[in-house]
Parts: structure tokens; sequence; C-alpha cells
């Protein structure tokens, strides 16, 4: 009887493991999933185990992969208790499925890292991330996948640093049903289930895991009458009542005004926070022209160093938070297991339609900021919108290289459009931002850039980096900027959490995006409002 030999890994302890040796004569007859549960349970001695990892954080479930040979003799299997895929390390990486082509060509002209499968099925390794390690490396080569699916990789980014762990996660996108092309940003970095700053591409089937809960979150720029000589602490002693409610208007009727009366009941149960930036990296920030690098460019768009512009960072709070769980609850078992939406399925068109609503509930949002924040310097009147734009969502687009007559469906997650004109990338709250325009083939970084600096450190590592003595030193010295600029943030933790060394050099990320992007102006912070502890929802 044919049998085949497994490595068990306990996930959570992966120094231990125990061989096993699994017979497959007829997995028709048996349930070869649950007889590998027991063995971990008799061998690794967990009682509770449940789920089933390949490495790259394939979930094993699929019997007849010990048949057709996409499980390798000497496979690592994972196995969890409940907890997700914690990774690998690179002794332990073991191809069990068949290597994912990779686009070379976009690799070639980025510079980033890349693996492509020759015709024999062996990988070649393209030249690396300068900044990989041996362990980032192995992440690439020893990718593997279905050998049903098409989808290229590639990461646009040669200076900047690609943490291992979002690698991995960008390599899992791949596996998903349908997926035809994945497309890393200088600043992508690690998310909770798939990676930030990334562009996903598919056909037939949407994710509305890959876009989250902030649908529609975006940046909205706004140049303002204030004079580019204006003090940052003018600013700062202003900036209150900024937090909860709006009470100067009606939230619903300005709402109504921007999305017409047949949305009236758009998002109306979230009208609190209408007009209110939430947590994490969401600000409203002025800043001034540093430098007006394309003279020309800079005339044609009114970008003139006289004056204070405004950046509002926000998206659509709870409002997208409810659209991705009423998604959720619509799916089947089926498209839940797989994360996929057919989008021409009564579920697909419904969360179509809900997260065109949320994206427009979020351009509302940034609107009612920008004015809330505008009032209270007198300077509302007169302000003029450079841009807006999303860096979460999904829309629909031909893409003639993939299929010149059906559209494509593309997924943003932390990735600005480049089909759109003018886009802003802000650095950290102590670095320049710049505003670009995109320019070039913008097929090979999948119509999309990056949409800031992108995180350095883990939130949890950047909040260990707070000194543990001279705490208000510490506070007083994130409140004020290397570059003169002030930081409003009332919330300690969120303060070290978005200190600017928790971020990548802005200046690595516009230079790996230097064959998509035409710098136009370098713009320099006067004043960063996060929070207030007054009146927050």
């Amino acid at each position: 009887m044919p049998s085949i030999r497994l490595t068990l890994v306990n996930n959570a302890k992966q120094t231990q493991r125990s061989a096993v040796i699994l017979k497959v004569d007829d997995v028709g007859s048996g349930d070869p999933i649950n007889d590998i549960l027991i063995l971990a349970k008799n061998k690794l001695r967990l009682k509770k185990a449940k789920t089933l990892y390949l490495n790259h954080g394939v979930e094993f479930t699929d019997p007849a992969w010990l048949i057709n040979g996409k499980v390798a003799q000497d496979s690592l299997i994972y196995v969890s208790c409940g907890e997700g895929y914690i990774g690998q390390t690179m002794a332990e990486a073991a191809p069990s499925l068949v290597p994912v082509s990779s686009s070379s060509t976009a690799a070639q002209t980025a510079g980033e890292s890349s693996t492509t499968s020759g015709e024999n099925g062996s990988t070649e390794s393209k030249e690396k991330n300068d900044s990989t390690t041996a362990a980032d490396s192995l992440a690439l080569d020893a990718l593997v996948l279905d050998s049903d699916i098409s989808a290229t990789i590639a990461i646009l980014a040669k200076k900047s640093y690609i943490d291992p762990d979002a690698n991995s996660q960008l390599n899992r996108t791949a596996m998903l049903s349908g997926m035809r092309r994945v497309i890393g940003q200088p600043d992508l970095h690690p998310g909770n289930q798939y990676p930030i700053g990334a562009t996903f591409i598919t056909q037939k089937l949407i994710y509305p895991a890959l876009i989250g809960n902030d649908i529609g979150c975006g940046m909205a720029v706004y140049k303002t009458r204030l004079s580019s000589n204006i003090k940052p602490q003018k600013i700062v002693d202003k900036l209150h009542n900024l937090e909860g409610r709006w009470k100067e208007g009606d939230p619903h009727a300005f709402l109504i005004s921007q999305l017409g009366e047949e949305h009236s009941e758009t998002g109306k149960a979230h009208l609190d926070q209408l007009g209110t930036l939430g947590g994490g990296n969401h600000f409203a920030e002025f800043v001034v022209i540093e430098n007006r690098v394309d003279l020309e460019l800079c005339d044609s768009f009114g970008l003139t160093d006289d004056k204070t512009y405004l950046i509002v960072h926000s998206g659509s709070r709870k409002f997208g938070q409810n659209v991705l769980e009423l998604s959720n609850s619509m799916q089947t078992k089926a498209e839940k297991k797989h994360l996929g939406i057919d989008a021409d399925s009564d579920v697909g068109q419904t969360y179509l339609k809900q997260h065109d609503l949320a994206c427009a509930w979020a351009k509302t949002n940034r609107e009612l900021i920008a004015h809330r924040v505008l009032t209270r310097l007198n300077a509302e009147e007169d302000a003029a919108k450079i841009l807006d734009i999303w860096h979460n969502n999904v829309e629909q687009k031909l893409i003639e290289s993939i299929d010149p007559e059906r559209p494509c469906w593309v997924h943003r997650k932390g990735a600005a459009p480049s089909d759109r004109g003018l886009v802003v990338i802000p650095g950290s709250r102590g670095h320049f931002s710049y505003l670009v325009l995109p320019e070039g083939d913008q097929d090979k970084n999948g119509f999309s850039l990056a949409h800031g600096a992108g995180r350095l450190l883990p939130r949890a590592k950047a909040l260990q980096k707070r000194p543990q003595t001279s705490k208000q030193a510490s506070i007083s010295a994130l409140q004020t900027t290397e570059l003169g600029s002030s930081v409003i943030c009332e919330d300690t933790d969120l303060l070290f959490e978005e200190q600017p060394g928790a971020y990548k050099e802005i200046t690595d990320i516009i230079d790996d995006l230097g064959p998509f992007v035409k710098v136009v102006a370098i713009l320099r912070p006067i004043c960063t409002y996060k929070m207030r502890k007054e009146n927050r929802t």
C-alpha cells in the first residue's frame, strides 16, 4: 500500500516535531486529514490540534493533494491548535506544491526580489532586495502554489526594507483562486492577515478581506489661504473640539449635500463619526512647499510656495466595518473558506454597491474633517481641493496585458492609484512628503503607487522603544520633530507607535518608485493633528 513520509511540526513551538508515515492508497475511503490530526495529538501531544498548514501558510484541506503529488515526500506539516499560521524558518523550507510564475519584467525594471518558474519547473532567483536577508530570499525561492495558479508576484523595492512576514503574506495572496497579479509597493509591510502596501489583481472573483474594514480610506489635499509663514504654535492653539460629533452643523444634511438625496440613509447610523479622523495612522497635517521640483507642473496645478496646504488621511470609520461584516454574513461556507466572491453573484453585487457607498462616505468624511479643521483657523473659505484619492478599495479596470476583452478587479490595500493624476505620498510625522505625477508604463506597477512611507516597526515593537525614564521629556521630543513641526497627539501609546523611527525612509520609497513617477513638489510638515481626548467617539 503506498505511503508518504511527513514531518509534523508544532506550529506554535516549531522545535517540536515528529516524523510519521501515512498510508495514502485511497483517500476516498478514509479521512487522511483527520488521521494526521490524530497522529499530531499522539506524537506532538497537541490535544486540541485542529488545523494543518503547509509551508507559507497554505491550509491543508484537500486529501487529494496526498495522491496527486502536490504534497511531496518529506513535506513539513504545521499543526495548529487554533492559532494562525506562524511561519517557517529558513531551515524548515520544503516545497510541497508547484512554484508560482513571477513577473520577471517588473523585477528587472524596479530591481525587486522575484522568482520565475522555468520551462522545466525549476526556480531561478532574480536580483534580491538590497535589504533582503537569507530568510527573505528563501520566502520567495521556496514559494509553493497550486499548478493551476498563474499569478505573478513583483515587489517594487530595491532600497526599501521589506519585512519577511510581509513577503510571506504577499506570497500567500498569490495562492488565492483567480489571482492574476500581486504587486508589493515599496511601503509594503505586514498586516493582520494580508499585507499593506500592495495591489492584487483578479478577474472573476473579488476579495473583500484584502480591502479590509476601512473601505475608502484615502487622502485629500487642500490649498488654503493661510500664509506659509504661519507659526506651528498658532495652529496648535486653534485645533480643539475636532473630536466627536460635528455640532456646528447638521452632519446628515452635509452627507446628503455630498452624496445626493437618493443616499439619505447611507451611513446614517454613523453620523457621530462623520468628520472624525479615527486612530492608527490617520492624521490632518498642515504643510508648506519646501521645493517646487517641477515648476511647470506646479504652475499647472496651482501649487505656490506662499500658502499652506492641508493633507487629510482618513476613511469610512465604522461604516466600512459594517459593510465587511455584512459581506461575511452573506457568504456561503465555500465562499468563506476561499475568501473570494463571484463579482456577478448577488453577494458580490451587494458588496460592491455597499463598498462604493462606503468609499463615497469616506470621501465625504475627509471633506468634513477639512471643513472642521480649517474653520478653527478661519480658513475654510477659498480652500481649493487639489486631490482626493482612495488607497483602500476595489475597482474594475481593463488591463490589456492580462485580458484585452474582460476587465479585471484591482484591489488596493494601502496602495494609491496611479491612473488618477496627482498623488500625495506622505512621509512619517518627522519627514517630508511628496507630490508626484505618475509616468511611464503603469501596467508594470499594477496602476498603483506607495501610499506612504510604510511601517518599519510593528506597533508593539515601536512601543518597546519607548524610554522607561524621562517619560515627559521623551513625549516632548516627539511632539516637536527634527523639522520643527508640531505633533498634536494626547494618546501617549499612539504617539510612540507613530514616531518617525517606526516608519521607513520616505526617500527610499520615492527612489524605488523612480520609474513610475515624476516628483512635482516636496512638502514640509508644520503641524500634524492626530487626536485630543476631547469628546472622542
